[in-house]
């Protein structure tokens, strides 16, 4: 893992080799020159290193318990280890080059699809289920989605395809069908852990996810971490107290985006995505083909 990290800081200390043609975007790196070594699956990584007892330290809010404050200790253990290996590796790539070195080298950019298909968690976030359907919008006819219908996954119409009456369409090759889903059944690699499936994703709280931002802001992230916390309306207000603290005592925070969560888990049919159950996990991936 340590080497992943210095492999990702050498590719992108390497960029900063490059000649920009405008010139303010040239004295623009030489006063400030910066790079950005991400990461994808913390929370993954986690539940690997610490087991289910991490997971119901989480699910019961990420108290300061005796356990709690072992864990605490150990995420951030990894995470200054990482941040270390990336800055002295970009800043002895720079000194040996002659270049400047850049006063930030980390972050947490926001995980796009192929990081979630893999099974993954985005970036610092827990996953949305230990199982679900991952929805991927493609235009009507694509080669990749008909490659995949043709592998076995389920290609439905998209959530604006509807008929007169506003009722979503069934069919992908109905004329009026403009978009396609294609429906993914996704497991994290942690799933089948002994007591894994005992917790609730979907309840661990806002404040819990905060609290597990702001070590990653505070001890791997130089740039800042892209976020969203999911919250209750019954949340609303201590979150905002632990969003003022953190700003109030000069604690790292610098910015996280917000999303009300729902008791029911949908808002709407065919969501990105959509949690299931080990049942029905299994079944969708009998009909793609091995």
């Amino acid at each position: 893992l340590n080497d992943a990290f210095k492999a990702a800081a050498l590719s992108v200390a390497c960029l900063l080799n490059h000649n920009f043609e405008v010139e303010r975007y040239r004295q623009s790196r030489n006063w400030d020159p910066i790079v950005g070594v991400s990461f994808t699956g913390l929370f993954d990584f986690f539940v690997h290193a610490f087991g289910t007892p991490w997971l119901k330290w989480w699910e019961s809010g990420r108290p300061n318990t005796s356990d709690g404050v072992f864990f605490k200790e150990q995420e951030k253990k990894y995470l200054e280890s990482w941040k270390k290996i990336v800055k002295e590796t970009v800043w002895n790539y720079c000194d040996s080059h002659g270049l400047n070195r850049p006063n930030r080298c980390t972050t947490v950019q926001p995980a796009g699809t192929k990081s979630l298909l893999t099974g993954a968690a985005p970036g610092w976030h827990p996953p949305k289920a230990q199982r679900f359907i991952r929805r991927i919008t493609f235009r009507k006819n694509d080669p990749v989605a008909m490659a995949c219908m043709d592998y076995g996954y389920t290609v439905v119409p998209s959530q604006s395809d509807k008929d007169e009456s506003g009722r979503l369409l069934d069919d992908p090759f109905d004329p009026r069908c403009t978009e396609w889903l294609v429906e993914i059944p996704t497991e994290v690699s942690w799933a089948n852990l002994p007591g894994a499936d005992e917790v609730e994703i979907n309840n661990f709280s806002a404040l819990a996810q905060f609290d597990f931002y702001m070590q990653v802001q505070r001890y791997y992230t130089e740039h800042n971490t892209s976020a969203t916390i999911e919250f209750r309306e019954n949340e609303i207000e201590p979150l905002a107290n632990a969003l003022f603290q953190a700003m109030d005592n000069s604690d790292g925070y610098i910015s996280a985006a917000l999303l009300a969560r729902f008791d029911a888990n949908a808002t709407f049919p065919r969501l990105p995505f959509e949690p299931i159950d080990a049942e029905t996990y299994e079944k969708l991936q009998t009909e793609v083909f091995k």
